[in-house]
């Protein structure tokens, strides 16, 4: 559990492009697949910049409560993901 959130906000925190995060997640051998796909799936989904812009655009109040929703979604649809497919 503790390699799935720290490569979920390791994805969080890099802010890398979706077509590099495979390359970086494939260096990562000493994780699980299941933490990898998480920082597959999160990167996508939710980092600094998405974060930024949805305060930018819809106020501080919701990004605050939309990120952390967001993230929390992401990382349980891996993480199921994970369990049945790999």
């Amino acid at each position: 559990m503790l390699s799935i959130l720290v490569l979920a906000l390791l994805a969080v925190v890099l802010s890398i492009c979706s077509e590099a995060d495979a390359f970086v997640a494939a260096g990562l051998p000493q994780f699980s697949l299941t933490s990898r796909l998480v920082f597959l799936v999160v990167g996508p989904v939710i980092d600094i910049k998405l974060v930024a812009m949805h305060a930018g655009v819809f106020g501080k109040a919701f990004a605050l409560r939309f990120a952390p929703v967001t993230l929390i979604v992401a990382v349980t649809s891996a993480v199921i993901a994970g369990q049945v497919l790999l």
